[in-house]
């Protein structure tokens, strides 16, 4: 329950008489960005239909928290429109940024609610809301909303509907496009050979290991990584990466088959999931021809580079895991990039992420654990490639997720820290 007074007390607010369009980001009057909490009065949702035209959607009461969805996405299919003389609390960029560090858990409730859809109205409670209106229109407008008079942000079975860790989210609006390939290059622009980078002290850590491919269905052999005998040389850092004494997993997380060149992340050769060879067949033939890949030499990082974007291409054949996989795998190679102190490269690669983590986010059905470590990788992602759009709001979410896990928790708890700290 947000505590609705402290709200009024600290402010910003502002009242709209009424009939006063009130502005959004994406809407016909934009504010600079900016959403809002209803303290007192009634607002009208009319959004843009099929046809043309608008309608009425929703009608909002004291508390309700609206023009979330413009704020973080710039949709512009809505306006709200004061029906009465109304009064709100202003959410703006730089009201978002002290929330977020003086009183979090207002924030998170805030975030929770303006993400909760508006019901269509029926014929009904439309009937019901204009004898509603008629009546408040006869009444004196308020004053001001006052902590005595105003109320808690409730999510109402009329205008919201609860939204659980295994419901889609809102989609987001992507963070970066992948740059495109000249020709029919398997590198994207900008990447570059790294040659004579070897890790000679790796092959101490895994064993050979025979493997099936789930494309051309040849078996060959690879390698597996001793997890039972990695040590984590340091703690966990903000976006996820594990760094381990003498070794850096990355290097051994993509399996190529020497046959066909099929690739993936490691636990769909030995956990396969169904594919769609049609989705891929005739790229991967044109690539293939062109893949230089010594199996027999010593792994060097442009054989690892080179497993990685064969896995990026391979992922389409993934109907349902696809997204995960490219997620994982554009982390894999911002962290690569990182490595050789590639820091362009680190940031095109770790933006990729981002938007493959969103992706996962807004069309996924997580679990809470899972919504966390997704939250913290688009956050720590978006990090590394400097676009903070929606960073904290992920963090907070992560941070103040119910029924989470304590260590995500307090990852993101440090990361908000350091977050201030640099700020």
């Amino acid at each position: 329950m947000v505590d609705i007074g402290w709200l009024v007390e600290n402010g910003p607010c502002k009242k709209f008489t009424a009939g006063m369009n009130i502005p959004c980001p994406g809407g016909p009057e934009p504010s600079k960005k900016a959403m809002y909490i209803l303290l007192a009065g009634r607002v009208d949702v009319i959004k843009k239909n099929a046809a043309g035209g608008t309608q009425m959607v929703a009608s909002l009461g004291s508390g309700d928290v609206f023009g979330g969805r413009e704020y973080f996405t710039g949709a512009d299919d809505c306006t709200y429109v004061a029906v009465v003389d109304s009064a709100v609390y202003i959410i703006s960029e730089e009201s978002f940024n002290d929330l977020s560090w003086s009183r979090p858990e207002i924030l998170f409730e805030i975030l929770r609610a303006a993400y909760m859809p508006p019901k269509k109205m029926t014929a009904a409670s439309r009937e019901a809301h204009k004898t509603k209106a008629q009546s408040a229109a006869k009444t004196p407008p308020p004053e001001a909303a006052t902590p005595e008079t105003a109320t808690s942000i409730t999510a109402t079975p009329e205008t919201a509907e609860p939204q659980t860790a295994a419901t889609p989210k809102t989609a987001a609006t992507p963070t970066a496009v992948i740059k495109k390939e000249s020709g029919s290059s398997l590198f994207p622009e900008g990447h570059k050979s790294y040659p004579g980078i070897t890790k000679p002290e790796y092959a101490k850590l895994v064993f050979p290991k025979d493997y099936n491919c789930p494309y051309c269905k040849a078996s060959f052999k690879d390698f597996r990584v001793f997890r039972s005998k990695l040590f984590e040389s340091a703690p966990m850092r903000y976006d996820l990466r594990k760094f381990y004494t003498d070794f850096q997993s990355e290097w051994y997380d993509v399996l190529t088959c020497r046959n066909c060149s099929f690739s993936t992340v490691h636990n769909y050769f030995t956990e396969p999931k169904p594919i769609q060879k049609a989705k891929i067949e005739k790229e991967l033939a044109e690539i293939s021809p062109q893949v230089k890949m010594d199996f027999s030499a010593e792994r060097d990082i442009d054989f690892v580079f080179t497993s990685h974007y064969l896995a990026v291409l391979c992922s389409a054949a993934y109907p349902s895991v696809g997204k995960q996989i490219r997620a994982k795998l554009w982390g894999n190679l911002s962290w690569l990039y990182e490595d050789v102190n590639d820091d362009e490269m680190a940031k095109f690669a770790a933006a990729n992420a981002a938007e493959a983590y969103e992706q996962v986010y807004t069309e996924s059905r997580l679990t809470p654990i899972q919504e966390q470590v997704t939250c913290l990788s688009i956050a720590g992602m978006q990090h590394r490639a400097g676009l903070d759009k929606n960073l904290k709001k992920f963090i907070f979410t992560a941070k103040t997720m119910s029924a989470g896990d304590k260590t995500y928790s307090k990852l993101a708890e440090d990361f908000m820290y350091e977050l201030k700290i640099a700020d």
